[in-house]
């Protein structure tokens, strides 16, 4: 079984596999990213074999943009920004990571989050 591991920050991605692995076989290899190392190693859960991948974003992976005619200040009312449809997108500077994630998380059966416990973690987990 393969583990997927994904850290908020690669700094944490780092600290999680030395620390899981125990400096024992932890192996590094390159992402898409050169920011966003992976990290591989052999681990037991509940006393079952699994190898883990530990990797990373660096913050938010995805952004929010009103459409254009709600985007300038006065254009219109307030209120109106509550209903008005946003689009989700990945940017161009984000789109190694996001490929990265999607190789690793198709060879993978389990799925790790590693964020801070704040509303910018839970952002980032959906």
């Amino acid at each position: 079984m393969r583990v997927l591991n994904v850290a908020e920050k690669p700094s944490v991605a780092k600290a999680v596999a030395n620390i899981l692995s125990r400096n024992q076989g932890l192996r590094m290899r390159e992402g898409r990213s050169r920011y966003n190392k992976l990290f591989e190693f052999n681990y037991s859960i509940r006393g079952q074999h699994c190898q883990m991948v530990v990797t990373s974003v660096i913050g938010h992976l995805m952004e929010l943009e009103f459409e254009d005619r709600f985007c300038k200040w006065h254009s219109c009312d307030p209120a109106h920004l509550y209903q008005a449809p946003v689009r989700k997108f990945v940017p161009e500077d984000k789109l190694d990571i996001k490929r990265t994630l999607e190789e690793e998380a198709r060879k993978c059966q389990w799925l790790v989050l590693w964020l801070d416990c704040d509303r910018e973690g839970e952002n980032i987990a959906f």
